[in-house]
């Protein structure tokens, strides 16, 4: 990978902060580019590295970033800022962590093939299946961008290895050999008139709790959607949660919940309503539809921007109209604010861990950071 834009140190913020309230000022805490910078020799992130990246926190401070714009997977360690490997493919359409085993799956096109790729956190790879060709036509022959295809493990209840591919108002439940689907469902999602333009973008399966993520677009203005089904009974209808307008939703699957949380997009041509609550984090048990946990922020300036992340039970929220950052449980419930130390940056949350929040930052020359801000 290129090197380009330095990694810099880890950053300790010099102001301690204490769970649920902000110390008096915090502007200047974050020392400068020029006293953080690494030396040139070391790792970097690639020169067209986006913020916005896919990124898994790891066991023993390790991150994996999942770029799947430009179809490569790579881990960095976040104590000692260094990229550790990477690899390319044709087109990856799914990745997973085991929790509690250093393995990372992978559901990639390589060579022509569709395949399972499972990687140790050491990069190396563990083994490699290649699935039979006539699941890689059905997802090639509809349009990439309208269909997807995710994996579930065998657990110790007794589920085996599973695979859910959807190829347009179909969804398709195959096991070994993989021959033939052992089950078949229907949306009626993207049949939707109330779009022009509707594609599925991720599909996230375990056990039977499956989650098909898709963007929808009218009249300008976007609108995420998605579908949570119950695959362990036949003829089984998905739950369709539709998150409001020109809002920008990412998705987890979490212990049979399927966490939802957005970020508002700026420059649509309507915009949001200053005056609405809206949804920043939504939790449903995908088996019922029903919700189970809800946080919802009014908007204090339409033109300012908030950013959520989740990442291990934990939702960072960056709230630009505020100047806070702030941080909650699975649940909703609050664990921690912050005053924003600078509007001149972006944040991506990776971890909290042993009283300390670990971000990626960006400011506005493109140089990255990795902070630690401890929560007293």
């Amino acid at each position: 990978m290129k090197k380009a834009t330095s990694l810099l140190l880890a950053l300790a913020l010099a102001l301690p902060m204490t769970a649920h309230a902000a110390p008096s000022s915090v502007a200047d805490s974050i020392p400068s580019v020029e006293q953080s910078r690494l030396p040139e020799d070391l790792q970097s992130f690639p020169e067209d590295f986006y913020i916005q990246t896919d990124m898994v926190s790891m066991a023993g401070g390790h991150t994996l970033f999942a770029d799947k714009d430009h179809q490569r997977i790579y881990m960095a360690d976040v104590e000692t800022s260094r990229e550790e490997w990477n690899k390319s493919y044709d087109h990856i359409y799914n990745y997973k962590v085991m929790p509690g085993s250093p393995k990372i799956v992978l559901l990639v096109e390589h060579h022509n093939k569709l395949q399972k790729i499972v990687l140790s956190t050491a990069g190396k790879t563990l083994s490699r299946y290649s699935y039979p060709d006539a699941m890689l036509k059905m997802l090639k022959n509809e349009s990439s961008l309208s269909a997807q295809i995710g994996w579930s493990a065998p657990d110790k209840s007794g589920q085996k290895e599973k695979l859910a591919l959807q190829a347009g108002d179909h969804i398709y439940i195959y096991q070994y050999p993989w021959k033939k689907p052992m089950q078949t469902f229907t949306t009626s999602t993207r049949q939707s008139s109330n779009y022009e333009n509707l594609i599925s973008t991720r599909v996230e399966y375990q056990g039977n709790d499956l989650v098909i993520a898709y963007q929808a677009g009218s009249l300008m203005q976007t609108q995420y959607v998605f579908d949570l089904l119950d695959t362990s009974k036949a003829g089984s209808k998905p739950h369709t949660v539709k998150v409001p307008w020109n809002l920008k939703a990412q998705m987890q699957l979490e212990n049979g919940a399927a966490v939802i949380y957005t970020s508002n997009i700026l420059g649509s041509p309507l915009g949001l309503n200053a005056d609405v609550p809206y949804p920043i984090y939504v939790r449903y048990d995908v088996k019922t539809g029903k919700r189970l946990a809800q946080i919802t922020r009014t908007l204090s300036d339409q033109h300012k921007e908030w950013q959520t992340d989740y990442s291990q039970g934990q939702l960072f929220l960056a709230d630009r109209a505020a100047g806070k950052l702030y941080l909650y449980d699975r649940s909703g419930k609050p664990i921690w604010e912050t005053a924003e130390p600078s509007k001149r940056i972006s944040y991506r949350f990776i971890k909290y861990e042993q009283g300390m929040v670990y971000l990626l930052v960006e400011n506005i020359d493109r140089e990255f950071s990795i902070a630690k801000m401890p929560v007293m």
